[in-house]
Protein backbone atom coordinates (compact mmCIF):
# COMPACT_ATOMS: atom_id res chain seq x y z
CA UNK A 1 0.00 0.00 0.00
CA UNK A 2 1.71 3.16 -1.21
CA UNK A 3 0.27 6.38 0.20
CA UNK A 4 -0.64 8.69 -2.67
CA UNK A 5 -1.49 12.32 -2.02
CA UNK A 6 -3.15 12.66 -5.41
CA UNK A 7 -0.42 14.99 -6.69
CA UNK A 8 0.38 14.39 -10.33
CA UNK A 9 2.72 16.90 -11.94
CA UNK A 10 1.73 15.72 -15.43
CA UNK A 11 -1.98 16.10 -14.84
CA UNK A 12 -3.51 19.28 -16.24
CA UNK A 13 -4.75 21.52 -13.45
CA UNK A 14 -8.48 22.20 -13.44
CA UNK A 15 -9.34 25.85 -12.84
CA UNK A 16 -11.56 26.55 -9.86
CA UNK A 17 -14.71 28.58 -10.32
CA UNK A 18 -13.15 31.45 -8.35
CA UNK A 19 -10.18 31.62 -10.73
CA UNK A 20 -12.50 31.48 -13.76
CA UNK A 21 -14.64 34.33 -12.43
CA UNK A 22 -11.85 36.70 -11.42
CA UNK A 23 -8.72 35.52 -13.22
CA UNK A 24 -9.95 36.04 -16.77
CA UNK A 25 -12.25 39.04 -16.47
CA UNK A 26 -10.55 42.39 -15.81
CA UNK A 27 -13.84 44.07 -14.91
CA UNK A 28 -14.62 41.48 -12.25
CA UNK A 29 -11.05 41.55 -10.89
CA UNK A 30 -11.09 45.36 -10.70
CA UNK A 31 -14.45 45.29 -8.93
CA UNK A 32 -13.04 42.82 -6.40
CA UNK A 33 -9.96 45.01 -5.89
CA UNK A 34 -12.18 48.07 -5.28
CA UNK A 35 -14.32 46.13 -2.79
CA UNK A 36 -11.28 45.03 -0.79
CA UNK A 37 -9.46 48.37 -0.85
CA UNK A 38 -12.36 50.82 -0.77
CA UNK A 39 -11.17 52.33 -4.04
CA UNK A 40 -13.13 53.33 -7.13
CA UNK A 41 -11.05 52.42 -10.18
CA UNK A 42 -13.21 52.22 -13.31
CA UNK A 43 -10.69 51.87 -16.15
CA UNK A 44 -9.96 48.18 -16.69
CA UNK A 45 -6.73 49.14 -18.42
CA UNK A 46 -5.43 50.16 -14.97
CA UNK A 47 -5.29 46.44 -14.17
CA UNK A 48 -2.70 44.04 -15.57
CA UNK A 49 -2.88 40.32 -14.86
CA UNK A 50 0.41 38.89 -13.56
CA UNK A 51 -0.71 35.34 -12.81
CA UNK A 52 2.14 32.85 -13.18
CA UNK A 53 0.61 29.84 -14.89
CA UNK A 54 3.58 27.58 -14.21
CA UNK A 55 3.70 28.17 -10.46
CA UNK A 56 2.38 25.06 -8.70
CA UNK A 57 2.45 24.54 -4.94
CA UNK A 58 0.72 21.63 -3.22
CA UNK A 59 -0.96 20.71 -6.54
CA UNK A 60 -2.64 24.12 -6.78
CA UNK A 61 -1.79 27.05 -9.00
CA UNK A 62 -2.28 30.46 -7.55
CA UNK A 63 -5.75 31.75 -8.34
CA UNK A 64 -5.53 35.41 -9.38
CA UNK A 65 -2.62 37.83 -9.51
CA UNK A 66 -2.69 41.31 -10.98
CA UNK A 67 -1.08 44.74 -10.72
CA UNK A 68 -2.97 47.96 -9.98
CA UNK A 69 -1.30 51.30 -9.23
CA UNK A 70 2.12 49.78 -8.43
CA UNK A 71 0.68 47.13 -6.12
CA UNK A 72 0.84 43.41 -6.88
CA UNK A 73 -2.26 41.67 -5.63
CA UNK A 74 -2.36 37.93 -5.10
CA UNK A 75 -5.86 36.62 -4.41
CA UNK A 76 -6.20 32.95 -3.50
CA UNK A 77 -9.29 30.92 -2.76
CA UNK A 78 -9.39 28.24 -0.05
CA UNK A 79 -12.21 25.91 0.98
CA UNK A 80 -10.15 24.49 3.84
CA UNK A 81 -7.91 26.15 6.41
CA UNK A 82 -4.20 26.11 5.57
CA UNK A 83 -1.76 27.72 8.07
CA UNK A 84 0.97 27.68 5.41
CA UNK A 85 -0.64 30.35 3.23
CA UNK A 86 1.95 33.00 4.22
CA UNK A 87 4.75 30.73 3.01
CA UNK A 88 2.85 29.96 -0.20
CA UNK A 89 2.43 33.67 -0.88
CA UNK A 90 6.03 34.43 0.02
CA UNK A 91 7.32 31.86 -2.49
CA UNK A 92 4.90 33.04 -5.16
CA UNK A 93 5.91 36.68 -4.80
CA UNK A 94 9.58 35.70 -4.93
CA UNK A 95 8.97 34.09 -8.33
CA UNK A 96 6.93 37.05 -9.50
CA UNK A 97 9.53 39.63 -8.44
CA UNK A 98 12.19 37.52 -10.13
CA UNK A 99 10.17 37.75 -13.34
CA UNK A 100 9.66 41.49 -12.98
CA UNK A 101 13.38 42.13 -12.42
CA UNK A 102 15.07 39.91 -15.03
CA UNK A 103 18.28 41.95 -15.11
CA UNK A 104 20.02 40.48 -12.07
CA UNK A 105 22.78 43.07 -12.13
CA UNK A 106 20.26 45.67 -10.92
CA UNK A 107 20.29 43.93 -7.55
CA UNK A 108 23.97 44.86 -7.14
CA UNK A 109 23.48 48.51 -8.02
CA UNK A 110 24.05 51.29 -5.49
CA UNK A 111 20.64 52.63 -6.48
CA UNK A 112 17.64 51.31 -4.57
CA UNK A 113 15.53 49.12 -6.84
CA UNK A 114 11.86 50.01 -6.41
CA UNK A 115 9.36 47.15 -6.59
CA UNK A 116 5.53 47.03 -6.57
CA UNK A 117 3.97 46.73 -3.11
CA UNK A 118 2.64 43.21 -2.37
CA UNK A 119 -0.90 42.63 -1.13
CA UNK A 120 -1.89 39.07 -0.33
CA UNK A 121 -5.52 38.10 0.28
CA UNK A 122 -6.94 34.62 0.89
CA UNK A 123 -10.67 34.24 0.32
CA UNK A 124 -11.98 31.49 2.57
CA UNK A 125 -15.33 29.75 2.12
CA UNK A 126 -14.84 26.63 4.23
CA UNK A 127 -17.40 25.54 6.80
CA UNK A 128 -15.37 25.02 9.97
CA UNK A 129 -12.33 27.14 10.73
CA UNK A 130 -13.77 30.67 10.39
CA UNK A 131 -17.39 30.15 11.43
CA UNK A 132 -17.51 33.34 13.46
CA UNK A 133 -14.55 35.41 12.25
CA UNK A 134 -14.78 37.75 9.27
CA UNK A 135 -11.04 38.21 8.89
CA UNK A 136 -7.89 36.51 10.12
CA UNK A 137 -4.23 37.50 9.77
CA UNK A 138 -1.85 34.60 9.17
CA UNK A 139 1.79 35.53 9.76
CA UNK A 140 4.89 33.86 8.38
CA UNK A 141 6.70 34.54 11.65
CA UNK A 142 4.44 32.01 13.39
CA UNK A 143 6.39 29.35 11.50
CA UNK A 144 9.83 30.63 12.54
CA UNK A 145 11.89 28.29 14.73
CA UNK A 146 13.24 31.36 16.52
CA UNK A 147 10.26 33.46 17.57
CA UNK A 148 12.50 36.28 18.78
CA UNK A 149 13.01 37.56 15.21
CA UNK A 150 9.34 38.30 14.57
CA UNK A 151 9.85 42.03 14.67
CA UNK A 152 12.71 41.85 12.16
CA UNK A 153 10.76 40.27 9.32
CA UNK A 154 7.10 39.63 8.59
CA UNK A 155 4.90 38.41 5.78
CA UNK A 156 1.14 38.30 6.20
CA UNK A 157 -1.73 36.57 4.46
CA UNK A 158 -5.07 38.21 5.25
CA UNK A 159 -7.89 35.66 5.23
CA UNK A 160 -11.33 37.05 4.41
CA UNK A 161 -14.39 34.92 5.09
CA UNK A 162 -16.64 35.01 2.02
CA UNK A 163 -19.27 32.56 3.25
CA UNK A 164 -22.64 34.16 2.67
CA UNK A 165 -23.53 36.22 5.74
CA UNK A 166 -19.94 37.30 6.42
CA UNK A 167 -18.22 40.51 5.28
CA UNK A 168 -21.47 41.78 3.80
CA UNK A 169 -19.93 45.20 3.12
CA UNK A 170 -17.22 43.72 0.90
CA UNK A 171 -19.65 41.38 -0.86
CA UNK A 172 -22.11 44.20 -1.51
CA UNK A 173 -19.38 46.19 -3.29
CA UNK A 174 -18.57 43.31 -5.66
CA UNK A 175 -21.64 41.64 -7.18
CA UNK A 176 -19.64 38.81 -8.73
CA UNK A 177 -18.15 37.88 -5.35
CA UNK A 178 -21.56 38.12 -3.68
CA UNK A 179 -23.12 35.95 -6.39
CA UNK A 180 -20.32 33.41 -6.06
CA UNK A 181 -20.93 33.29 -2.31
CA UNK A 182 -24.66 32.75 -2.86
CA UNK A 183 -24.03 29.99 -5.41
CA UNK A 184 -21.71 28.07 -3.05
CA UNK A 185 -24.25 28.48 -0.23
CA UNK A 186 -27.00 27.05 -2.42
CA UNK A 187 -24.86 24.08 -3.45
CA UNK A 188 -24.26 23.26 0.21
CA UNK A 189 -27.94 23.58 1.03
CA UNK A 190 -28.97 21.21 -1.76
CA UNK A 191 -26.14 18.82 -0.88
CA UNK A 192 -27.80 18.11 2.46
CA UNK A 193 -30.37 15.96 0.68
CA UNK A 194 -28.84 15.00 -2.69
CA UNK A 195 -25.61 14.17 -4.48
CA UNK A 196 -23.02 16.87 -5.10
CA UNK A 197 -23.57 16.71 -8.86
CA UNK A 198 -27.33 17.18 -8.47
CA UNK A 199 -26.77 19.91 -5.89
CA UNK A 200 -24.58 21.87 -8.33
CA UNK A 201 -27.13 21.55 -11.14
CA UNK A 202 -30.05 22.59 -8.96
CA UNK A 203 -28.11 25.50 -7.48
CA UNK A 204 -27.18 26.64 -10.99
CA UNK A 205 -30.85 26.47 -12.06
CA UNK A 206 -31.90 28.57 -9.06
CA UNK A 207 -29.15 31.11 -9.70
CA UNK A 208 -30.03 31.53 -13.38
CA UNK A 209 -33.71 31.96 -12.49
CA UNK A 210 -32.85 34.63 -9.89
CA UNK A 211 -30.19 36.51 -11.87
CA UNK A 212 -27.25 35.22 -9.83
CA UNK A 213 -24.19 34.71 -12.07
CA UNK A 214 -26.81 34.30 -14.79
CA UNK A 215 -24.77 35.23 -17.87
CA UNK A 216 -21.72 33.34 -16.64
CA UNK A 217 -23.69 30.20 -15.82
CA UNK A 218 -25.55 30.23 -19.14
CA UNK A 219 -22.25 30.53 -21.01
CA UNK A 220 -20.12 28.16 -18.91
CA UNK A 221 -22.67 25.72 -17.43
CA UNK A 222 -20.71 22.53 -18.17
CA UNK A 223 -17.41 24.06 -17.06
CA UNK A 224 -19.01 25.30 -13.85
CA UNK A 225 -20.16 21.78 -13.00
CA UNK A 226 -16.64 20.41 -13.45
CA UNK A 227 -14.95 23.30 -11.64
CA UNK A 228 -17.35 23.19 -8.70
CA UNK A 229 -16.90 19.44 -8.35
CA UNK A 230 -13.14 20.03 -8.28
CA UNK A 231 -13.49 22.80 -5.69
CA UNK A 232 -15.64 20.71 -3.37
CA UNK A 233 -13.37 17.69 -3.85
CA UNK A 234 -10.58 19.70 -2.20
CA UNK A 235 -12.24 18.79 1.11
CA UNK A 236 -11.84 15.10 0.34
CA UNK A 237 -8.23 15.72 -0.63
CA UNK A 238 -7.55 17.47 2.68
CA UNK A 239 -9.15 14.59 4.59
CA UNK A 240 -6.95 12.08 2.74
CA UNK A 241 -3.84 14.12 3.50
CA UNK A 242 -4.70 14.31 7.20
CA UNK A 243 -5.34 10.56 7.30
CA UNK A 244 -2.05 9.85 5.53
CA UNK A 245 -0.15 12.16 7.89
CA UNK A 246 -1.47 10.14 10.84
CA UNK A 247 -0.40 6.94 9.08
CA UNK A 248 3.11 8.26 8.47
CA UNK A 249 3.36 9.40 12.08
CA UNK A 250 2.61 5.85 13.27
CA UNK A 251 5.17 4.46 10.80
CA UNK A 252 7.80 6.87 12.14
CA UNK A 253 7.07 5.94 15.76
CA UNK A 254 7.48 2.25 14.96
CA UNK A 255 10.60 2.87 12.87
CA UNK A 256 12.19 4.85 15.72
CA UNK A 257 11.30 2.20 18.28
CA UNK A 258 8.87 4.41 20.20
CA UNK A 259 5.93 2.15 19.35
CA UNK A 260 5.72 -1.62 18.85
CA UNK A 261 4.67 -3.06 15.51
CA UNK A 262 1.66 -4.74 17.15
CA UNK A 263 0.44 -1.46 18.64
CA UNK A 264 1.13 0.43 15.41
CA UNK A 265 -0.90 -2.06 13.39
CA UNK A 266 -3.73 -1.88 15.92
CA UNK A 267 -3.81 1.93 15.76
CA UNK A 268 -4.31 1.78 11.99
CA UNK A 269 -6.70 -1.17 12.07
CA UNK A 270 -4.36 -3.37 10.04
CA UNK A 271 -2.97 -6.86 10.42
CA UNK A 272 0.68 -7.03 11.45
CA UNK A 273 1.72 -8.47 8.07
CA UNK A 274 -0.15 -5.77 6.13
CA UNK A 275 1.26 -3.10 8.44
CA UNK A 276 4.84 -4.26 7.83
CA UNK A 277 4.29 -4.38 4.09
CA UNK A 278 2.78 -0.89 4.10
CA UNK A 279 5.84 0.44 5.96
CA UNK A 280 8.14 -1.14 3.36
CA UNK A 281 6.05 0.14 0.45
CA UNK A 282 6.37 3.67 1.81
CA UNK A 283 10.12 3.33 2.43
CA UNK A 284 10.02 3.11 6.21
CA UNK A 285 12.42 0.73 7.94
CA UNK A 286 10.68 -2.11 9.73
CA UNK A 287 12.47 -2.88 13.04
CA UNK A 288 14.00 -6.34 13.29
CA UNK A 289 13.01 -6.65 16.93
CA UNK A 290 9.66 -5.51 18.29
Amino acid sequence: MIINYGVNANKKYKDTLFRKLFGEDKKAALSLYNAINGSDYTNVDDLEFTTLDDVIWMKMKNDVSFMVSRTINLYEHQSSFNPNMPLRGFLYFADLYRQLTPESEKLYSRTLLKIPTPKYIVFYNGETDMKEADKLALRLSDAFDDSSVKNDFEWTATMININYGHNSEILSRCKTLEDYSKFVSLVREYQKSESLSDAINNAADDCIKNGILKEFLLKHRREVNNMTLTEFDEKKYEQVVRSDERTFLVFELVQDGDLSIDKGAKKLGMSVSDFKQAMKDNRFKVPDVE
